[in-house]
C-alpha cells in the first residue's frame, strides 16, 4: 500500500467510526503529524475523499467533514419513508421463519450496542435491520432504490452519533415493527415503518440545521483569526 492509500484508508475509517464528525474542520498538518507522513499523501487522500463526497474544501478555513444539504436530506428521507413502508408491507406477506430469526438477532445486537454506547456498531445494526426488511420484500427495483440511499456517504457519516442519541426511540419503534411483521399484520407494519422514518426525518434534519448554524459561527471566527 502506498502512502496516499494508507492516509486515505485511515482518514476514511476515522470518518466512518465517528472520530471525525460532520462539520468538523480537519487540518492536513495535524493529520500528517498523527499519521507520521508528509503533507503530500495526506492532501492527495483528502482530495480523493472530497471527490467521493466525504469532505469539502472551504477557502480560508480548511477541509471540513461534509454535512448533508438539509432540503436534499428531507426530500430523500421522506421518499425513503414511503418506500420502506411498502417494503415492510411486502416483507410481512412474504416472511419466512428464518427471516424473523435474523431480524430478531439484528435487533438483539442493536440493543447491546446501544447499552454500551457503541455508535458505529449501532449504526451497522440499524442499517442491517432496515435492509433486511427491504430484502424480505423480494422486489429487485425496490431493493435497488433503497440500497442507493444507504450508499449516500454524507448521510452515513452524519448519522452515527445521531442514531445513538435517539436509540431509545428507535429501539422501541424497531421492536414494534418487528412484532407487526412477525404477527403477519402487513398494514400495521407499513404504517409503523412510515411513522418511524418520518419522525427520524424531522429529528435528523433538525440535527443537521443545528450543526450548520454552529459551523457557520465557527467558520466566521476562523476567518477572522487568519
Amino acid at each position: 500500500m502506498n502512502r496516499t492509500d494508507y492516509a486515505y484508508n485511515q482518514i476514511k475509517q476515522w470518518l466512518l467510526n465517528g472520530n471525525l464528525k460532520p462539520g468538523e474542520t480537519i487540518s492536513s498538518y495535524k493529520l500528517a503529524e498523527v499519521l507520521n507522513l508528509s503533507r503530500t499523501p495526506v492532501i492527495n487522500a483528502l482530495k480523493k475523499l472530497e471527490s467521493e463526497g466525504y469532505v469539502e474544501v472551504i477557502p480560508q478555513v480548511g477541509c471540513m467533514v461534509k454535512l448533508p444539504n438539509v432540503n436534499e436530506a428531507r426530500e430523500k428521507f421522506m421518499i425513503r419513508a414511503v418506500l420502506e413502508g411498502f417494503a415492510a408491507e411486502l416483507a410481512t406477506q412474504k416472511k419466512a421463519d428464518k427471516d424473523i430469526e435474523q431480524l430478531k438477532n439484528i435487533y438483539a445486537e442493536s440493543l447491546i450496542a446501544s447499552q454500551i454506547g457503541d455508535s458505529t456498531e449501532y449504526a451497522r445494526c440499524n442499517k442491517e435491520f432496515h435492509l433486511k426488511i427491504t430484502n424480505m420484500a423480494q422486489m429487485k427495483t425496490l431493493i435497488d432504490m433503497l440500497q442507493s440511499f444507504w450508499e449516500n456517504v454524507t448521510f452515513h457519516v452524519a448519522s452515527a452519533d445521531f442514531l445513538l442519541e435517539r436509540y431509545d426511540i428507535s429501539i422501541k419503534e424497531h421492536g414494534q415493527i418487528l412484532a407487526a411483521i412477525e404477527s403477519g399484520n402487513a398494514s400495521r407494519a407499513r404504517k409503523l415503518m412510515e411513522e418511524h422514518l418520518r419522525k427520524c426525518t424531522n429529528d435528523f434534519c433538525n440535527s443537521i440545521e443545528k450543526l450548520s448554524l454552529t459551523n457557520s459561527s465557527e467558520e466566521a471566527k476562523a476567518i477572522r483569526t487568519l
